[in-house]
C-alpha cells in the first residue's frame, strides 16, 4: 500500500492518458465489484480525478489486492498502452512482488477471470489453446436486423423476424446477453457498431432504439451491458459485393463491421473471439453462376422464398475474429418469408445441439455448411421474352477467420428458454 502512495501522483499522470482501459482491466482482475466499475467509468469527472478515485479504492482494500494490481501494471499489454511504466518498473527502486506487504511476499496475482459459473466449466478450459468462457454472461450478441427499406430496389424481409427470435433465444441459452436494433442506416450502422465497442453511456445504446432480449421479448434496454469474454453480431440484411445494405439502400463494408473490434478500437475485447454471422447476399448469381441480376438484390418474383442481397474481406486483417456468411462471394442466399433463412435456422439448429455436447465451433460451422449445402431450391427466372424458367439453387456459407485458439460455449445438458 506504501508503494501506491509513494508513487501516487506519477501513476495517476500515466494512467490517466486513457482510464477506461486501466479501469476494463482491473475489473476483470477482480480488483474491484462491478458497481465499483460502473461508478467509476460513468462519472462525469475527468481522467485524472478517475485514476485518483481507482487508486484511493485499491489502498482502502487489502494489501494483495494492491500487490496484484503493481503486478497488473507490469504486464506486456498494459506497458503497451502506457509506455512511460517502464520508467517506473525500471528504475533502482522498482516495486517487488512483496513492496506492498510489511509482512513476507504473498502468493502469484489473482488469474484475471470474471466472475465464473462452476457448473457451466468446460473440461480442459483452462488449458492452453483454449479461449476462457467463464463469465457471466459469457458476452455480448448484438443483433441488427434490417427488414424494412426506404430503397424501392430493396424489397421487404419477410421472415428476419424469425431469424431474430431464434437467435436470441439461442445464444440466451449460451448465457449471452442478446441485444438488437433494426432497420437501420448505413451509417447508423457504423456507428451503432462503434457504440458498442466502446459501451460508454446507456443514451448512446437508446438513441439506436437497442433492445435487450428479457422473458422471450425483445424490451427496452434499462442498463449499460457489459462486454465478457466473447463478442457475438449477427447481421441481417440486404447486400451485395460492396457490403450489406442499410435500410436506405446505402453500403456498409464487411472491413467497417470489424474495425471497431480490432486491438487498437476496443481493448475490452483484445485476445477474447469476436463473431460475425452475416445474413446477406454477397452477389446476384446463382450457385451454378448463372447471373439473375446485376442490381442490388432485387427479387423477380413475389415466392414463398426469397433472396438476400454483402462481400467477402478477403484477407484475415485481426487476430481472434471470425466472420461467418451466408454463401460465398458473388452468390444470392435464401430466405424463406414464413420459417426464416436457410443460414440463420441451420446456425441455430447446430449450435443448439452441438454445444451441447462441448463441441468446438469450428465443428459447428462445418455441420451447418454441410447442411445447408444439402439443400436445393428452384429458383424462377424471367428471360428477355418474359418467359420463365426455373434454376437449381444451391447455398455455400463460408467463413473466415483468424481465432488462435479453440472456441467452446459451455450450455446446459437440457435447453431452457
Amino acid at each position: 500500500m506504501e508503494t501506491l502512495r509513494e508513487n501516487k501522483t506519477v501513476l495517476t499522470e500515466i494512467l490517466s492518458a486513457d482510464s477506461s482501459f486501466i479501469l476494463q482491466h482491473v475489473e476483470e482482475c477482480g480488483l474491484i465489484t462491478t458497481r465499483e466499475y460502473r461508478m467509476l467509468h460513468s462519472s462525469n469527472k475527468s481522467n485524472w480525478d478517475t485514476i485518483v478515485l481507482l487508486l484511493d479504492k485499491l489502498r482502502d482494500k487489502d494489501e494483495n489486492t494492491c500487490k496484484v494490481f503493481l503486478d497488473m501494471l507490469q504486464k506486456t499489454e498494459i506497458v503497451d498502452q502506457y509506455p512511460k511504466l517502464k520508467e517506473v518498473f525500471n528504475q533502482e527502486n522498482k516495486p517487488s512482488l512483496s513492496d506492498c506487504s510489511s509482512g513476507p511476499a504473498l502468493g502469484l496475482p489473482v488469474p484475471c477471470t470474471d466472475v465464473s459459473d462452476p457448473e457451466a466449466s468446460v473440461p480442459g478450459g483452462n488449458e492452453v489453446g483454449v479461449y476462457d468462457m467463464s463469465s457471466i454472461p459469457r458476452g455480448l450478441c448484438l443483433i441488427i436486423n434490417n427488414k424494412n427499406f426506404v430503397d424501392d430496389r430493396l424489397k421487404v424481409r419477410h421472415g428476419t423476424d424469425k431469424d431474430a427470435s431464434d437467435l436470441a433465444k439461442v445464444f440466451t441459452r449460451l448465457k449471452f446477453t442478446v441485444l438488437m436494433c433494426k432497420d437501420q442506416t448505413a451509417v447508423e450502422m457504423k456507428h451503432v457498431l462503434e457504440v458498442f465497442s466502446e459501451l460508454k453511456q446507456l443514451s448512446n445504446l437508446q438513441a439506436h432504439a437497442v433492445k435487450e432480449w428479457v422473458g422471450g421479448e425483445f424490451a427496452e434496454l434499462k442498463e449499460l451491458p457489459q462486454h465478457g469474454d466473447a463478442f457475438v453480431c449477427c447481421i441481417l440484411s440486404h447486400g451485395e459485393k460492396e457490403g450489406v445494405f442499410g435500410k436506405d439502400g446505402m453500403v456498409i463494408r464487411t472491413i467497417d463491421i470489424q474495425s471497431p473490434f480490432n486491438g487498437r478500437n476496443c481493448r475490452m475485447l483484445l485476445e477474447k473471439p469476436k463473431l460475425f454471422f452475416i445474413q446477406a447476399c454477397l452477389g446476384s448469381d446463382v450457385q451454378d453462376g448463372v447471373p439473375l441480376n446485376k442490381k442490388p438484390k432485387v427479387q423477380e418474383m413475389d415466392t414463398f422464398m426469397d433472396t438476400d442481397g454483402v462481400p467477402v474481406h478477403t484477407h484475415p486483417i485481426y487476430s481472434d475474429f471470425l466472420v461467418f456468411m451466408s454463401n460465398v462471394e458473388g452468390y444470392l442466399t435464401i430466405r424463406d418469408k414464413t420459417n426464416g433463412t436457410w443460414f440463420i435456422q441451420s446456425l441455430c439448429s447446430q449450435l443448439e445441439k452441438s454445444c451441447r455436447r462441448g463441441q468446438d465451433i469450428y465443428d459447428i460451422l462445418i455441420a451447418v455448411k454441410d447442411e445447408v449445402s444439402k439443400k436445393a431450391h428452384e429458383y424462377p427466372v424471367k428471360d428477355t421474352d418474359g418467359n420463365y424458367s426455373y434454376k437449381l439453387f444451391k447455398q455455400s456459407p463460408e467463413v473466415r477467420d483468424t481465432l488462435t485458439k479453440k472456441l467452446i460455449f459451455p450450455a446446459e445438458t437440457t435447453p431452457t428458454d
